[in-house]
């Protein structure tokens, strides 16, 4: 067996469930082997697992045939992405005093850290706790560590969730597979999609899905807002079967001749038994819905579209939808780029090159530096002992005879019998046994011995009377 190393990762989002099987490799990077999906509309909503036993069938799929790449191993652990509508930050400062001027060490920001997770009112997990902006004797600083002042405050930022999140996740996998780790989705995607120079210069990461849309910004090289919204491209598809169309046929239509600008035309043309001018109306409708929404977060953030000068980079399969991008970038007016696959990934599946997967990419790129040397997601078979057949013991005071099993019937001596019953005794047990084998050796009982010695006692009684009497007759006949 070898002793690769390899890294599993879960992404469980409102349209599919996403399982990618990679190798570590010595660059610090990944290499993706096999990217596996599976439809998860029916168990899924809003990034939160509503049906946790269908949800545990398509899990089980998905991990089946990644096992089926690295056969015979097996997957033992799984990291997992987690996303969903109420991903959001929260916001606190948390401070301390000290008596005299001393440095600031890395503990003293961790205490004040494991504070916020204790005194944060929020309802729900936090997820991850970001240190966001630094203040010594009230005066800003990039970098606190090292530093000596009376008073630190730390502006930090928490990702917290709803309980049910991680608590269904945790039933879809039914310890079957031990959980090596929690990614927040939205963070993964800024480490692995951002360049260092759009999260300093500011930024805003979008992440268009099927029912959620994620907006992060970056400033300074740290998050300061995140929120999830409840709208995705899905309400598109649901507005589109409003024309008498099934779901798959609106889903068909949305990516072949929806666009969300609307065309200037205005010529109309029969587009799947519908009306295109009817399809248009549809769709930039709730576009322009969608990118408004997306718009206003830049307000709730507290910055300015001057602070974002990197513009928008937009993720996710809902951003496929033709002239998307472009109507970002009228209503936001920030330049829009598509997020690409990290540099350190490797592809080895032609399937994870379309841009509906850059979340599970970056989800296990994160999980693949968070790996420890030695550790892996996939363990060797473990390898049956033949059984070695154990010989019964061998009773000493019964011989072992082949055949049937049945008591041994030993002969039985009388009294007076002598040397005739020794013979018959042995002539029996040589019937008994096959002649090429050794007759057992008798064990005496106490009643064999009693037997025996009572004969020997009668036989020296019988000898002592008839020498008495021997001697007797002899005497008379003297005295006559």
């Amino acid at each position: 067996m070898d002793n690769k190393q390899y890294v599993v990762a879960l992404e469980i989002s409102s349209s599919k469930i996403v399982g990618v099987i990679g190798e570590p490799n010595a660059n610090g990077g990944v290499d993706v082997l096999d990217i596996e999906a599976e439809r998860s509309l029916n168990c899924v909503r809003w990034g939160c697992i509503q049906n946790v036993e269908e949800a545990k069938v398509r899990i089980n799929r998905v991990i089946s045939r990644l096992e089926s790449r690295i056969s015979p191993k097996k997957i033992t652990g799984v990291y997992v992405g987690i996303n969903g509508r109420s991903v959001h930050n929260y916001s606190m400062p948390i401070s301390t005093t000290f008596d005299e001027e001393s440095m600031i060490t890395e503990n003293v920001i961790e205490s004040l850290k494991e504070r916020y997770s204790g005194e944060a009112d929020v309802h729900g997990d936090i997820l991850e706790v970001i240190p966001c902006r630094y203040f010594v004797d009230n005066n800003e600083i990039s970098n606190p560590i090292g530093a000596y002042g009376t008073n630190v405050k730390v502006l930090f930022n928490g990702v917290v969730a709803k309980n049910m999140l991680k608590m269904n996740i945790n039933r879809a996998l039914d310890s079957q597979y031990s959980i090596k780790g929690y990614i927040v989705t939205p963070l993964a995607l800024a480490e692995h999609v951002l360049t260092n120079e759009e999260r300093q210069l500011g930024c805003m990461l979008v992440d268009f899905g099927a029912e959620t849309t994620t907006v992060a910004i970056y400033r300074s090289g740290v998050l300061n807002y995140l929120a999830t919204l409840p709208m995705g491209s899905q309400l598109i598809t649901r507005d589109l079967m409003c024309l008498n169309v099934l779901e798959d046929a609106a889903e068909e239509i949305k990516k072949t001749s929806g666009n969300a600008i609307a065309s200037e035309s205005g010529r109309s043309i029969l587009v799947d038994s519908v009306q295109s001018t009817d399809v248009q109306n549809y769709v930039v409708a709730r576009s322009e819905e969608i990118v408004a929404n997306i718009n206003e977060q830049i307000s709730y953030s507290g910055l300015s579209r001057e602070q974002i000068a990197a513009g928008i980079v937009l993720v996710g399969g809902g951003s496929q939808l033709n002239g998307f991008n472009r109507l970002i970038e009228q209503m936001t007016k920030l330049k829009v780029r598509f997020g690409g696959i990290p540099s350190s990934v490797t592809l080895h599946d032609k399937a994870a090159h379309g841009i509906e997967y850059r979340q599970i990419i970056s989800i296990v790129a994160q999980a693949s530096s968070m790996m420890k040397i030695g550790d892996s997601c996939v363990q060797d078979p473990v390898v049956a002992t033949e059984e070695i057949p154990v010989e019964p013991p061998v009773n000493p005071e019964r011989p072992i005879v082949e055949g049937p099993e049945k008591p041994l019937e030993m002969p039985r001596k009388h009294k007076g019998e002598g040397e005739k019953n020794k013979a018959e005794t042995d002539r029996g047990d040589n019937d008994y046994f096959d002649n090429d084998e050794e007759p057992p050796r008798k064990v005496s009982t106490f009643k064999d011995i009693f037997q025996n010695l009572k004969v020997k006692v009668t036989k020296v009684f019988e000898e002592s009377d008839d020498a008495y009497y021997d001697n007797d007759e002899d005497d008379k006949s003297q005295k006559g």
